[in-house]
């Protein structure tokens, strides 16, 4: 493997870090973005919640014909 696109790639890529205080906890949010990404955030969020969801209602015990994806 060539370590000059590795390196390219690495240094293309930006991170934000942040806190939140939710009551007693602290959550350490890291962010990632990577401009050459061929996915819009867009895209990425309505995957995770459509898989969220049939996640969800596959748990559920309804009857795949009867589930409102």
């Amino acid at each position: 493997m060539n370590n000059n696109n590795t390196t390219a790639a690495v240094n293309a890529v930006s991170t934000t870090m942040s806190e939140y205080h939710i009551g007693h906890t602290i959550y350490t949010v890291t962010t990632v973005f990577n401009p050459a990404s061929k996915a819009s955030l867009s895209d990425i969020l309505k995957r995770l919640i459509i898989r969220e969801c049939e996640d969800f209602l596959g748990e559920s015990g309804q009857e795949p014909e009867k589930q409102a994806v």
